[in-house]
């Protein structure tokens, strides 16, 4: 396919802002499976036919959740498989509750039970297959599913490069994983980071270094971020993304997230109040947005599709108070 019929290297032309294009989770469960992946995984040859009743379970018990699978890889166990559930918490601002199990083969069968009854509010459900060594770890899943779509195949796994390099030779504390499709083909390379659940788009190499060295506070947050899952409010989500612009990365230390939407009798024109402090010991910090509808782009939806995909633009501006 010529690199201009790609779909993400349309998008990355277009006038098309990412943001927003995260979908809002209660969980999302990452499953350990072999590769070669097929383009949808649970068809894969590898697929355990015990995990075959998972998806139902969980759809049939109204979960709003989000599932992907990533490769084996130095920790893998023989004859158990890795599975990570990130909870949603309380405060929509705060990282997932992060769990980390290797699961014996055997016990599969049972595991959407497993989730549902984790879910509930059971928490010693998954007490004897629990992995707290690397509790504090970041988990980054980079989508790597060229079966799936070409773009993510080929800038996927070369982001997955990158990151893995700098991480093994900075000793820094990330894990990353190859991951199958997590959506959104045509903003490849597509990561999440959890347990922060934050989405990443059209991201290029150049900004490895600075998003994982976070202690200079030198990321760029560009067109290159779709928003974190907990924010269940899309216009949060737009200001969100121009605080996490202004502050990069000292914007999560930040604490008393909270905010207001303010409907100004207009449809297309809303504004919404933003309080936080920098930190514990910080001034409660007020800023105000004016967020207004701008137009409808249309995009393809993946490279192996004719569909386009309609995607709402807004404008974000700071008010002076």
């Amino acid at each position: 396919m010529d690199i201009e019929n790609e779909c993400s290297t349309l998008t990355k032309f277009s006038d098309e802002n990412i943001i927003c294009s995260v979908s809002k989770l209660d969980v999302q469960i990452a499953i350990e499976l072999e590769e070669p992946w097929d383009s949808i995984p649970i068809k894969s040859i590898h697929y355990p036919n015990s995990l075959q009743m998972l998806l139902p379970q969980l759809t049939k018990n109204k979960i709003e959740f989000g599932i992907n699978y990533f490769a084996k890889s130095e920790y893998s166990i023989q004859d158990h498989t890795k599975i990570f559930i990130f909870k949603k918490n309380q405060n929509e601002f705060d990282p997932y509750i992060k769990l980390e199990i290797s699961l014996p083969n055997e016990e599969l069968i049972h595991l959407g039970s497993y989730i549902i009854n984790y879910l509930s509010g059971n928490n010693e459900t998954f007490d004897k297959w629990k992995q707290t060594d690397r509790q504090n770890k970041n988990e980054i899943f980079i989508c790597i599913h060229g079966k799936r779509d070409l773009c993510c195949g080929k800038y996927g796994l070369n982001i997955y490069n990158e990151f893995f390099s700098k991480i093994e030779k900075n000793k820094l504390n990330f894990r990353v994983w190859k991951s199958t499709h997590i959506g959104g083909h045509r903003y490849a390379p597509t990561f999440y980071e959890a347990p922060a659940m934050r989405w990443y788009g059209l991201f290029h190499a150049n900004d490895v270094q600075t998003y994982l060295n976070r202690n200079l506070n030198e990321f760029k947050v560009s067109n290159n971020y779709r928003g974190m899952s907990g924010i269940s409010n899309k216009y949060a989500l737009l200001t969100e993304n121009e605080l996490f612009k202004s502050y990069s990365w000292e914007w999560l230390k930040a604490t008393d997230k909270k905010y207001e939407i303010i409907s100004l009798g207009d449809q297309e024109l809303t504004e919404v109040h933003f309080y936080f402090r920098l930190n514990s010991n910080s001034n409660l910090i007020k800023k105000v947005f004016k967020i207004e509808f701008l137009r409808i782009i249309e995009g393809k939806s993946s490279c192996n599709s004719t569909d386009t995909k309609s995607v709402k633009q807004y404008s974000v501006t700071e008010l002076s108070l």
